[in-house]
Parts: C-alpha cells; structure tokens; sequence
C-alpha cells in the first residue's frame, strides 16, 4: 500500500486495486447459492482491469477524474513520511536519484500537471496488446483459471443472491461486457509457489 524507502527503482510501478477478489473456495462455503461456480472472481477481475485501461487508453480521463486522482495522490503521497524514520529514509532515495525531497517535489508536479499532460501518457505508455499477467491464487483455483482461459470461455461475475436482487440494470448491463471482454492469451502455465522467486545461478 505504501512504498518504503531504501528499494531503489530501475523503472516506475504502475497498478490497479481491485478488491475483494474472492476464490470459488471461499464464495462456496460462504453462499449455498454458488455451490456449482468453477471459479471465483479472478478473471472477471483480469477482464475488467484491463478493460479500465483500454478505456483510459482509447477515452482519457475526464477532467472531473483528473481532478478526483490528483487530489487523492497530493494527499496519500503525504503518507509516505508519517514518521521520521521515514522522512529520513525518503530523503536518502530523494540523494540517490538525484533529487533533494522526493515527496515534496511529487506534490509540486502535481500541483502543476494538466490532464493533457496525463492523458498524453496514458496514450504514451498504456497498453493491453502485449502483456505478462500473473495471478496469485490458491491451488484450488489453478486449474479452472487455466481451463477457462484456455478455451477463451466468458467468465461471469459470481454475486450472493442477496446482492444481485439489488444490482441496477446499468451493472448487470456492463458486468456482462465485462465477462465478454477478449483477452489475447497465447499461453498459460501453472507454477507452484515452491518454485517460485529462486536464485538463478551465474553462467
């Protein structure tokens, strides 16, 4: 949620939150009613992230969404140094890349940033076409993610009865968008976490 100083960065991180994000596991026990799901939120959540992005890509922000973002990140970067630990630590990566108060010159970039200026990036540096996902998800989850994007199938938002009683026309309408949003997948492959983050050795 918060960078930490001390983790010099080769190249900028860009991500989207998107919560909760459940397993078909978890919604099975939890609603009766989804006792027959393969899989839970996963890869709606895949569709509709990148869906955002080529909607931002292809739209832009609109000024009201310009104004919303940069308020929230002048007041959120301010939590990077709620302690002097961390006022210390930033300043020291503020000296390593050149910079005399990293946050403090963040929130005067704000200030000046125009949504031209953003949406002239998103059109730079945004895309959807070429892409390495990797989804974190329990072993029971695994293989109906890969089954589902192996056959390219649709996959539906999965609600409690409850909540869909109450859900306008209008997110039904774009949930079933989203279900259908195409994904250029080539190749899926499973790697269990005991494999994962390995040293490579030198040749």
């Amino acid at each position: 949620m918060l960078p930490q100083p001390g983790v010099p960065r080769r190249s900028n991180y860009f991500s989207l939150w998107i919560r909760p994000v459940q397993v078909a596991k978890g919604l099975k026990q939890q609603y009766p009613e989804l006792k027959d799901i393969q899989t839970g939120h996963a890869l709606f959540s895949l569709r509709l992230a990148l869906r955002e992005i080529d909607h931002m890509v292809n739209k832009g922000l609109t000024q009201q969404e310009f104004e919303a973002t940069r308020g929230f990140l002048r007041s959120y970067n301010k939590l990077y140094i709620q302690t002097p630990e961390k006022q210390l630590g930033f300043l020291m990566d503020s000296r390593f890349y050149d910079r005399k108060d990293y946050v403090a010159e963040m929130d005067a970039l704000l200030q000046k940033l125009t949504l031209a200026d953003v949406n002239k990036a998103i059109k730079k540096y945004l895309q959807t076409k070429n892409m390495f996902v990797t989804i974190v998800t329990d072993d029971s989850e695994a293989p109906t993610i890969k089954k589902a994007l192996d056959e390219k199938k649709a996959t539906p938002m999965s609600y409690a009865n409850l909540v869909k009683e109450g859900l306008p026309k209008a997110v039904v309408q774009e949930d079933a968008e989203i279900a259908r949003f195409p994904l250029n997948v080539k190749r899926v492959s499973i790697v269990d976490s005991k494999d994962t983050f390995k040293t490579l050795k030198a040749f």
